[in-house]
């Protein structure tokens, strides 16, 4: 009875090995959108380590109002920071264009704050839906789903830089997290989950280390990265 079963197993095992399909989800990469000028290149080539501080839309960030972002802020000052900016405190600032004689007269809100550039952070979402009714299979072919959208959240920021000296928009970036650009594994067949199951037992049997990557903290920090980089090209 115990042969019988076993055999029934393997043949089922093969059936659903050969019936299962790994599909594969990808999107392409949507492109960042960047209005440079020529005064904010020329002030940062005479001005290697400009004095910034960064503000923020108490509307900006597009989910719960109650979620504090404070460490995605903390993230955008560090690479400022690490790219050779002089980064003024945010409250402080806060407190100084509160006045309304200030917001007005931007060169006594540059002598009063010691700053040269606001770079304001006019948007931030980490709710972007992607949709497709495509994926690829093992051999990479392309295929369409007849009844199913695959959906996968996506991401976005955006900037607005401004020269303080002369009360100027210098510049408006925009950068985008696409999700699955390398490939997402959306099913997988059932050879594929036991050769992954067997590994990960092995992984388990051995110990692990590892940090769990953060991928809305990975994005802000290249996002702020390759602002950095446009505003200097």
């Amino acid at each position: 009875m115990k042969i019988v079963t076993s055999i029934l197993l393997v043949i089922l095992m093969a059936i659903l090995g050969g019936c299962s399909t790994s599909k594969t989800l990808r999107f392409s990469n949507k492109q960042d959108d960047i209005v440079n000028t020529e005064s904010l290149r020329d002030f940062l080539n005479s001005n290697k380590n400009p004095k910034v501080v960064l503000r923020v839309n108490t509307s900006s960030y597009t989910v719960t109002e109650d979620e504090n972002i404070d460490y995605l802020y903390n993230i955008i000052e560090n690479q400022l920071l690490a790219s050779g900016f002089v980064v003024r405190d945010r409250q402080l600032f806060n407190q100084i264009i509160g006045n309304e004689e200030n917001t007005v007269d931007y060169e006594k809100l540059k002598d009063k704050s010691d700053t040269d550039l606001i770079i304001e952070l006019t948007k931030l979402n980490p709710q972007v839906i992607y949709k497709t009714n495509k994926y690829f299979n093992k051999n990479g072919d392309e295929r369409i789903e007849s009844s199913f959208i695959h959906e996968r959240y996506g991401a976005s920021v955006e900037f607005k830089v401004i020269l303080i000296n002369s009360n100027e928009f210098a510049g408006i970036y925009k950068f985008n997290y696409t999700p699955c650009v390398d490939g997402c594994v959306i099913s997988k067949s059932l050879k594929e989950l036991t050769k992954e199951r067997k590994a990960k037992e092995k992984e388990e049997k051995k110990g692990y280390e590892g940090v769990e990557k953060d991928e809305l903290e990975i994005f802000i920090k290249d996002a702020t990265q390759k602002l950095v980089a446009e505003m200097r090209d």
